[in-house]
């Protein structure tokens, strides 16, 4: 670090403080550029797999929208389904009730009076 170059005049110290700064400022350069090529491949990788997961991320989402989407396509035919099948059932209730009604009016009840007159015949 120390060194002569001549008998100008000038300091010969001040000279080799100028050289090891610059010796200093190309080794913090020197530095800085094998950290940063030290650095990008790391960073390169973690940007790809942040990328393939957030691809895989998006792709969780539109299968978990696409079940839930089946899911509520299911739940409303079920809901008609059901809907129908109720309606199905009063449907058969009504048409039981009016061939109830039917039956009665094809087929009135006897009069008490009959009754009892009938079942004394028989019981003589």
């Amino acid at each position: 670090m120390f060194r002569v170059l001549g008998t100008s005049g000038q300091s010969t110290l001040a000279l080799d403080i100028h050289a090891g700064r610059h010796d200093m400022n190309r080794r913090s350069i020197l530095s800085i550029i094998s950290a940063t090529a030290l650095v990008l491949p790391i960073l390169a990788v973690t940007s790809v797999t942040s990328a393939q997961d957030q691809s895989r991320d998006r792709d969780q989402l539109k299968t978990q929208d696409q079940l839930k989407t089946q899911d509520q396509l299911k739940k409303q035919d079920q809901d008609k389904l059901k809907t129908k099948e109720q309606e199905q059932l009063k449907q058969q209730e009504r048409t039981q009730e009016r061939t109830r009604e039917q039956t009665r009016t094809e087929r009135p009840e006897r009069p008490q009076q009959e009754k009892a007159e009938r079942s004394e015949r028989h019981g003589k």
